[in-house]
């Protein structure tokens, strides 16, 4: 398994609600595209709660959302990111050049 988080924000110019329902539809690109997809979630950041965001700091108030890829090797990631459909719907609403690309290992705990 190979798994990548991406930590985005939308493209200047863009309001949230853009990027959100942008970020919704590009669901089915990957489902229907993406080679090797085990999972994917995406996770829209909230505002923080008094409760239960203890450790939440400000430092990443300018991003929207966290995306978690499964894929079944490094060589479907590779692959489907250099796919023009993935890639062109991409573009429409995530700011690259401030994206963070975090590669993870996962570790079931319960």
């Amino acid at each position: 398994m190979h798994t990548v988080a991406y930590l985005m924000k939308r493209k200047p110019g863009m309001t949230k609600e853009e990027f959100l329902n942008l970020y919704e539809e590009h669901r089915d690109v990957m489902v229907s595209n993406a080679r090797g997809l085990v999972s994917y979630t995406q996770h829209p950041i909230r505002k923080p709660e008094e409760t239960g965001d203890t450790y939440t700091t400000n430092e990443y108030d300018e991003y929207d959302a966290l995306s978690i890829y499964t894929y079944e090797s490094p060589e479907d990631s590779e692959f489907s990111n250099h796919l023009t459909a993935i890639s062109n719907d991409s573009a429409r609403f995530i700011d690259f050049e401030s994206m963070i690309s975090l590669p993870l290992n996962k570790i079931q705990v319960k």
